[in-house]
């Protein structure tokens, strides 16, 4: 699509700050992706967030629990009883991520054109588990 460059200049001017820009640095985290998927299917205690992901260490998930609690995405509920029962819980702006998240998730199936990483019948199984996960 070719828009008029006059057209484009002043919407350059205009918005100088790429909303897609704003948008990525909420969600770029090299572990935000993995704790949302986390969130989304029910997940919502530290150590569960670091199961199965041996190159995440403590201080990297709490520094990105803090940055995503930050950014609006997620609340921390503590529990008066229990200081170290502490869940983690998506806020309505996380929870708006959901098509955003199966968006990506047909963009990595969808250029898996040689079946690389998952057969015809996992692309269709991901796309209907992600369905449901993501409330859609």
């Amino acid at each position: 699509m070719n828009i008029d460059p006059e057209k484009l200049e002043f919407y350059e001017k205009k918005y100088e700050r790429n909303p897609v820009e704003t948008a990525t640095k909420i969600i770029s985290n090299k572990w935000t992706l993995h704790i949302l998927r986390d969130l989304f299917i029910g997940k919502s205690h530290f150590n569960e967030f670091k199961a199965n992901r041996k190159t995440l260490d403590n201080k990297s998930l709490a520094r990105c629990l803090k940055t995503m609690e930050n950014n609006g995405l997620i609340y921390k509920e503590n529990d008066e009883d229990d200081p170290k029962n502490t869940e983690y819980h998506l806020t309505k702006k996380g929870k708006s991520l959901n098509k955003v998240f199966y968006e990506l998730l047909l963009f990595a199936i969808g250029n898996d054109e040689e079946n690389e990483y998952y057969t015809e019948h996992n692309k269709k199984e991901l796309k209907e588990m992600y369905k449901e996960i993501l409330n859609l």
